[in-house]
């Protein structure tokens, strides 16, 4: 989801943005979080691995996990990925550049793709829910005029990373993804889109208002809290842990939002259900059918893990899957 997040920063003034930092909030797990995690992700295929190959009648996928966010540690890994990525007949990305400027057109003559029209969140949210929610959009660098007129799901994705996320990617830092497009497109590789980026603005969407403004409030976190998920989302990746990394943030988060344990755990796996099984299931018609003996798939990690990952649709397709160093 991060062009999204792109698009919008290119819209936004610059602004005063927090200082980088953080914990490994996984050195803080009580005993009876980290027995939650493992509980969750016992017997889930594919929990982790950021690296895999798939083989099925000749036609081999190597489905790459990225991660959106920029660190430099990413570079070995790119240098390390650049072979296969060369090699290969066609590159699918969640966007391409190109698709990606095409949303940003769109967006531009269609401000109702992100945008509320009519009321906005001030009248459709109790005082208290919209101080919390415009405190947290300032400190990503986001006017309250401006918040109060995004789509609540819109808003959710940007509040869900840390005023230190945004401010790299306005500083044009990207993660994984970027790098596997610049070496594709140096070499020549075809380069296509998993979607039509509208497609996830319809996907959102279909929720009535109502139901989209209660998952925004799962994603309204302080700020400190905030930057340790960031940090410790970033450890994870590198130890490519998945599925503990989508976990420890479901418990983690859990206790900072003032909701009832069994309606925040409802509305994080709605929330994970849209971002992730229904995209994946999507994405296979268009992974079946891309040409070529070759094909690399670089989409975000958590899209490749559990029983909904793309790895497990894959060999649920007769597909046999092997992890391969990342």
């Amino acid at each position: 989801m991060r062009f999204i997040v792109v698009v919008l920063l290119l819209l936004l003034p610059a602004s005063l943005w927090a200082n980088c930092g953080g914990i490994d909030l996984r050195d803080t797990l009580s005993d009876e979080q980290k027995a939650e995690i493992a509980e969750r992700i016992d017997g889930a295929p594919y929990p982790s691995g950021n690296h895999w190959r798939a083989t099925k009648d000749g036609r081999t996928i190597h489905l790459i996990g990225t991660m959106h966010i920029d660190d430099p540690r990413m570079d070995a890994l790119a240098d390390r990925l650049a072979p296969v990525i060369r090699s290969a007949d066609l590159v699918m990305v969640e966007a391409t550049e190109a698709d990606s400027k095409q949303l940003e057109r769109d967006m531009a003559t269609n401000p109702e793709l992100a945008f509320l029209t009519g009321k906005t969140l001030i009248d459709l949210m109790p005082a208290e829910d919209w101080a919390a929610l415009s405190a947290a959009a300032q400190a990503r660098g986001i006017p309250s005029f401006m918040a109060a007129k995004f789509q609540p799901w819109y808003l959710s994705l940007i509040l869900s990373m840390s005023p230190c996320e945004l401010k790299a990617v306005s500083q044009g830092r990207e993660g994984l993804d970027a790098r596997v497009m610049d070496i594709a497109e140096a070499a020549g590789v075809p380069m296509q889109s998993l979607e039509d980026p509208k497609s996830v603005f319809a996907l959102f969407n279909q929720d009535p208002i109502e139901e989209q403004i209660r998952l925004l409030t799962v994603s309204i976190l302080p700020d400190e809290a905030s930057e340790n998920a960031s940090y410790t989302l970033k450890q994870q990746y590198f130890d490519e842990e998945l599925l503990y990394a989508l976990e420890l943030s479901r418990v983690v988060a859990r206790p900072m939002i003032d909701l009832p344990a069994g309606e925040f755990d409802a509305l994080f796996d709605e929330f994970i259900d849209l971002l992730l099984r229904h995209r994946n299931e999507a994405w296979m018609t268009p992974i079946e059918a891309a040409e070529g003996e070759l094909i690399v798939v670089a989409a975000g990690a958590l899209h490749l893990a559990g029983p909904h990952g793309l790895l497990n649709l894959l060999e649920q397709r007769g597909y046999t899957l092997q992890r391969l160093p990342f």
